[in-house]
């Protein structure tokens, strides 16, 4: 027997990153409406929480990762040197380091969401949390071709769109109306 024909072993390294945060729920809503489900999706904890310093949802995930001694770190926004896009740099930051990611949606805005749907099409898994507590795990499909369209050669790449999977009982997360009208019109090519 060989050594070179065995497998080499390869942990499956879960790190996740929080972006955005909430003040408006309590330590133990976040618990049991966010946390908990994530971790049966997951099948175990993980490894590392990266975490901004921002919200009130922030410091009860940092008490939640310390109960169960995972690991944690803190990501500060340089607000002094970088000025208005100190969040968007930390983000970028702990986006290149995680493997997973929580996403707390903001209704003022849909930077995090486009953010979390472009995680999403890297490989990432990516949960998200709306404004309305629903939680949902975005996965990528890839677009369904017409079946009359000659065959592309050459490098492009696939056309993506986004699916949001239900991780609770409660509805699904709407994509924005651009992505929800992309995958619209992709399914009725298809259909004809």
């Amino acid at each position: 027997m060989s050594c070179l024909d065995d497998d080499i072993f390869q942990p499956n390294v879960i790190v996740i990153a929080i972006f955005g945060n909430t003040n408006k729920v309590l330590e133990q809503d976040i618990q049991d409406n966010t946390l908990i489900p994530i971790l049966k999706e997951l099948g175990r904890p993980p490894d590392k929480v990266l975490i901004p310093t921002e919200g009130n949802s922030s410091i009860y995930i940092q008490d939640w990762a310390e109960a169960l001694h995972i690991k944690s770190q803190t990501f500060h926004s340089d607000w002094i040197k970088n000025g208005r896009i100190a969040q968007i740099i930390r983000d970028d930051r702990m986006a290149k380091e995680c493997t997973h990611a929580l996403v707390f949606l903001s209704q003022k805005s849909t930077r995090l969401e486009k953010m979390a749907e472009k995680m999403c099409k890297k490989g990432k898994v990516v949960f998200t949390l709306s404004h309305d507590q629903i939680l949902t795990q975005l996965e990528v499909l890839e677009s369904i071709k017409m079946a009359s369209k000659p065959k592309q050669t050459g490098s492009k790449p696939k056309q993506m769109a986004l699916k949001p999977k239900q991780t609770g009982s409660k509805p699904d997360h709407t994509l924005s109306k651009g992505k929800e009208n992309l995958l619209w019109k992709d399914q009725k090519k298809a259909k004809y």
